[in-house]
């Protein structure tokens, strides 16, 4: 039994679903009433996850892993497919992952327009960009960023700061790409640490000495699988499917 667990605790995969179970039970946090599990042209497999924006403000679905106490690094790749009249209008935020304190895995949540100190929380989305209605939707590919050291937004807020694709990878409409996020934490007070991400294994940008933490009671420890669209003007629809959370880079 020890070597089972000692085997267990050195394998690289922390968290894999398919939604081949027909379920969500794998999930927390869940807002669930726009999200079901279909077969309808999965990604691989039989079935995958169908999300749903109706019409109307703050509209879409969310789910989150929690992986606690949590990483200093960790991959994280998910097959995703956009409906093929979808558009966000000007605003939408995705897939996230948050830096929590071990004590608190609610730490990251509810702190939009707030910057984080160093010890309370971190957050990086992955997402497409419309860029004020400059880019084609869904947009282009961004990751969306709170981090001691951001930026205030001209009304004195700390809005989540935009790190663009370079050179700009559009996010396309009816085709399955698989997104996938690096994030490496620094040692805590340097501006050490690290982030990337790749669409079909491109990469998108590779950004370097971030200090993301003054202590490590903030780790990498959770995983939201969301669609938050600020004002729905119609039904917008999103499919992901493979959702894989590792501390190896994944193939």
């Amino acid at each position: 039994m020890l070597l089972t667990l000692l085997a267990a605790a050195t394998q690289p995969t922390i968290f894999y679903d398919g939604f081949e179970a027909g379920n969500l039970d794998l999930w927390g946090d869940l807002r669930a009433a726009n999200i079901r599990i279909v077969e309808t042209n999965p990604f691989a497999g039989e079935k995958c996850a169908e999300y749903t924006a109706p019409p109307g403000r703050e509209s879409g679905g969310h789910a989150v892993r929690w992986f606690m106490p949590g990483y200093d690094e960790i991959y994280v790749s998910f097959a995703v497919k956009f409906a093929h009249d979808f558009d966000q209008g000007n605003h939408m935020h995705m897939c996230w992952v948050g830096g929590n304190r071990t004590d608190n895995r609610y730490s990251s949540l509810g702190k939009a327009g707030i910057k984080p100190n160093g010890t309370d929380f971190f957050v990086t989305v992955i997402e497409p960009n419309r860029e004020r209605g400059a880019a084609e939707a869904p947009g282009t590919l961004t990751f969306y960023s709170y981090w001691p050291d951001m930026q205030a937004a001209p009304d004195g807020k700390h809005w989540g700061n935009t790190l663009a694709s370079n050179p700009k990878i559009q996010v396309p409409k009816e085709k399955w790409v698989v997104m996938t996020m690096w994030m490496k934490l620094n040692t805590p007070g340097i501006a050490n640490g690290e982030k990337a991400f790749w669409m079909d294994g491109k990469l998108g940008g590779h950004w370097k000495n971030i200090r993301f933490r003054d202590s490590d009671i903030l780790r990498l420890n959770s995983f939201a699988l969301d669609l938050y669209i600020h004002n729905s003007t119609r039904t917008n629809r999103v499919w992901f499917d493979e959702v894989k959370i590792s501390t190896k880079k994944l193939e």
